[in-house]
């Protein structure tokens, strides 16, 4: 004989799995294997370079050109730009880094709440820079190698951390708020202005002496690899980048 009880308990299960199929359709896209191909090359080739980089700079930490391109570069007069050098020192470190982080959270959760996954696993791209940091441990430049050091951060050189953030925060906004809702031309015009902040930082990073230039590139090239990476997987970036996704 059944139990009353348990045929109950089966009815009860049976009437929740529509509704937790809803909320699974919900939080996760169908699933698709399609790549954007060309965004899949770009982030093999640059993350192959971010790490052929670091294997290098492991067996040779000193290299005399970025000795004498940073010295070049401290000796430019940035003018007013200089100003918000230390803005952008407090953006990518401990102080202002998490708060920038958590800003690009909650502006995709707001705005495009359907690509919480792929927003996410953009952002968790900051996770390079403690790897490749204790890989490497580049020593950071000295007074006497440069005109200026400004900073003096505990941590090691390779690769720039601020540089690694801050690319990912701006990439992460533009790709989930500003391809959903800003026209074509916008688009552009944003994408612009994220480069331009991007650049902007790294190159306060090497004004102030904490930085060889081959750190702010080995940044440069992780946060393109991974932005790159995690785009070309259609089923983890359609939500962010089509309005029609399903």
């Amino acid at each position: 004989m059944i139990n009353k009880s348990w045929l109950r308990g089966r009815a009860r299960l049976g009437g929740c799995m529509p509704q937790a199929r809803k909320v699974i359709r919900a939080l996760f896209p169908p699933w698709t294997p399609a790549i954007r191909k060309g965004l899949l090359g770009l982030g093999v080739a640059c993350l192959v370079a971010a790490l052929a980089l670091a294997l290098y700079l492991t067996g040779h930490p000193q290299l005399s050109l970025d000795v004498t391109l940073e010295r070049r570069l401290q000796a430019v007069d940035w003018g007013v730009l200089s100003t918000s050098f230390p803005f952008f020192s407090w953006l990518g470190g401990p102080g202002g880094g998490p708060y920038m982080e958590i800003t690009a959270a909650v502006l995709v959760l707001l705005f495009n709440r359907r690509a919480w996954l792929f927003g996410g696993l953009v952002l968790a791209g900051g996770l390079w820079y403690p790897v490749l940091v204790n890989w490497v441990q580049r020593p950071r430049p000295t007074v006497d190698q440069l005109i200026r050091v400004t900073e003096h951060p505990g941590s090691t050189s390779f690769p720039s951390g601020h540089v690694i953030y801050i690319a990912l925060s701006a990439g992460v906004v533009m790709l989930c708020v500003g391809h959903r809702y800003l026209p074509a031309w916008a688009r552009v015009l944003g994408w612009a202005v994220a480069a331009g902040v991007v650049l902007i930082a790294a190159v306060s990073r090497l004004y102030v002496g904490v930085h060889w230039p081959t750190d702010v590139l080995g940044g440069l090239l992780v946060s393109i690899g991974w932005l790159s990476l995690v785009t070309s997987i259609r089923w983890l970036s359609d939500r962010a980048l089509l309005k029609e996704a399903p």
